[in-house]
């Protein structure tokens, strides 16, 4: 649920980025409340991704503000590594330590980072591995887990480290067809459970179902913001409309 009370908790104002001349982003406005379910959605080099790495620094900006649970999020700023604790990432690929179990996959984070006994990020991590329902795999390697397993394994790690918020970055499209709705199921249930999370993705099903708000991106820019229904069933732009048009086509 989200809390419309509080003060949001990412705030984007103006924000713009370039890579050399190329306008990766240009004048992005968007706020997320706490407790809020943000969908971006658009065609590939829209700059989806581009927007969600910038929240934690991945990619810096060059123009405008972002703040973060209140705090100014600068390119090359120091403290930056206090800030990106609190904001969990999955990544298309999933990034786990072949060489360690899935257990010490999660653990690693919250030793290290957050300074916790070793005790209690086992039973942290065994948890989060209960509650994206693959604890039975916790002694395992990655590579002996499927691709859909593994991209569950990432999503408990990073809640491990007890986000105030996650984004999700196109987390099932490495995925096989039949291995993607164990995923979306698990971000549904993180949803539920009241986890700001801001979602790149074309699954159209799921933003539908899950979403507070849809946002459409179109070459480097924001260009229809809207509840799902009303953006799937009546999109304001042309471009949202043949962006829809050509999705459910296929």
């Amino acid at each position: 649920m989200k809390d419309t009370n509080a003060p949001p908790l990412v705030e984007i104002s103006a924000l713009c980025k370039w890579y050399g001349e190329f306008s990766a982003l240009y004048d992005i406005n968007l706020t997320v409340a706490r407790g809020e379910k943000v969908v971006i959605c658009g065609p590939s080099g829209s700059g989806k991704s581009t927007l969600i790495r910038c929240i934690n620094q991945l990619e810096e900006h060059q123009q405008g503000t972002l703040r973060v649970d209140g705090k100014d999020v600068r390119p090359g700023m120091k403290g930056i590594e206090a800030i990106r604790r609190e904001v969990g990432m999955v990544f298309q690929s999933f990034n786990l330590f072949p060489h360690m179990t899935v257990l010490d996959n999660l653990v690693l984070g919250p030793v290290r980072n957050r300074g916790m006994s070793r005790a209690k990020a086992r039973e942290l991590a065994m948890g989060y591995l209960e509650k994206v329902r693959i604890a039975e795999q916790a002694d395992k390697y990655p590579p002996q887990l499927s691709g859909g397993q593994q991209q569950r394994v990432a999503i408990a790690r990073a809640l491990c480290m007890q986000p105030k918020i996650m984004l999700f970055d196109e987390p099932t499209s490495a995925l096989d067809p039949e291995m993607i709705a164990g995923v979306l199921d698990v971000m549904e249930t993180l949803a539920r459970d009241g986890m700001t999370m801001i979602v790149v993705t074309h699954e159209m099903g799921f933003a539908r179902r899950v979403a507070d708000r849809v946002v459409f991106m179109d070459e480097g820019e924001i260009v229809e913001v809207a509840p799902p229904e009303e953006f799937f069933t009546a999109p304001r732009t042309d471009r949202a409309a043949q962006f829809l048009s050509q999705l459910l086509a296929h």
